[in-house]
């Protein structure tokens, strides 16, 4: 059984504000633009790591994400989310939603709404 369940952007909109969600994009790209509420955790640095599926679950644990808990995973086309989660499920995690259509998908909807971080406003002034 997967340690991940496949989601889309309706199953995302719904659990905004009730599900952690995590954006595994770098800075730049979270910062520009994403998934209202979402915390950023950074997979580029956990695959760098000597072991990244210990770094990443610790980075997550960092936000309070633990292997109990649910949480969707996205970053901008799937590909990254998907890396992530079967990182996290090599770690015990065995709630985890990934949004196949991740940041694309998302911004494909003008009605859907995208957070932008003050550091995207500070570099486009």
């Amino acid at each position: 059984m997967k340690a991940y369940k496949i989601v889309d952007a309706d199953f995302v909109k719904r659990e905004i504000g009730r599900m952690p969600l995590v954006d595994v994009r770098p800075p730049l790209r979270y910062d520009e633009g994403h998934i209202p509420g979402a915390v950023n955790v950074r997979l580029d640095v956990a695959a760098a790591s000597d072991d990244p599926s210990e770094e990443l679950a610790e980075m997550f644990q960092e936000d309070g994400i633990y292997p109990e808990d649910a949480a969707i995973v996205y970053c901008q086309i799937g590909v990254h989310a998907k890396i992530a989660c079967d990182y996290l499920a090599s770690e015990g995690y065995s709630n985890l939603y990934l949004y196949a259509g991740s940041m694309n998908d998302w911004a494909s909807d003008s009605a859907r709404p995208v957070q932008r971080s003050q550091a995207a406003f500070a570099r486009a002034s």
